[in-house]
């Protein structure tokens, strides 16, 4: 039972850190012209490295070989990216308001699955042939939901790392044990 509630919540951790990653790699999938932005990339990054540390954790909880400050380590390092991921979200849909504006959508590097410019003219890689007004418009929501879905999971990630890192190091200094299973 002591290694329960830990092994949920790493459990939790890891289902939220792979929605991450599979909500960029989607972005990344439609993406038509130039590369996928920075911000998209790195919530592939961070998704992923959650899932990593997340397996560290619920390994500490079963071999001691594993010190406990490698699990307080790892889900610190963990939320500090997760904050990063999160901000560059907040700072990137800044101007998208609760993704009913099509025409700031449209015009969101995050949003519009990339961009490419002849003179005067700028094509949109959410703009596909014969696609009508709504058409596109459904395509910039959906991407829309996903990057705030992206940057909520990230904010939810972060304080998940830090309260097991707090915890584990709370933990640690009441004297318990040296291996990483630090939650009971």
């Amino acid at each position: 039972m002591h290694r329960a509630v830990p092994l949920g919540l790493r459990a939790l951790q890891f289902l939220i850190a792979l929605t991450v990653l599979a909500l960029a790699a989607a972005m990344i999938a439609n993406q038509v012209f130039d590369s996928p932005a920075v911000t998209i990339r790195y919530s592939t990054f961070t998704g992923g490295f959650g899932m990593i540390v997340c397996g560290v954790g619920i390994a500490s909880l079963f071999v001691s070989f594993i010190p406990a400050l490698v699990p307080i380590a790892l889900d610190g390092l963990a939320g500090l990216l997760f904050l990063g991921g999160g901000i560059a979200w907040a700072i990137g849909l800044r101007g998208v308001d609760n993704c009913t504006n099509g025409g700031s959508m449209l015009e969101n590097g995050l949003l519009n699955q990339g961009s490419v410019r002849s003179g005067d003219n700028v094509g949109y890689g959410v703009v596909r042939d014969g696609d009508n007004e709504a058409a596109v418009y459904g395509k910039l929501r959906g991407n829309c939901q996903r990057a705030q879905a992206d940057e909520i999971l990230q904010f939810i990630c972060f304080a998940m790392a830090v309260a097991l890192a707090g915890v584990g190091y709370l933990q640690l200094r009441r004297g318990g044990s040296r291996s990483g299973a630090y939650v009971a």
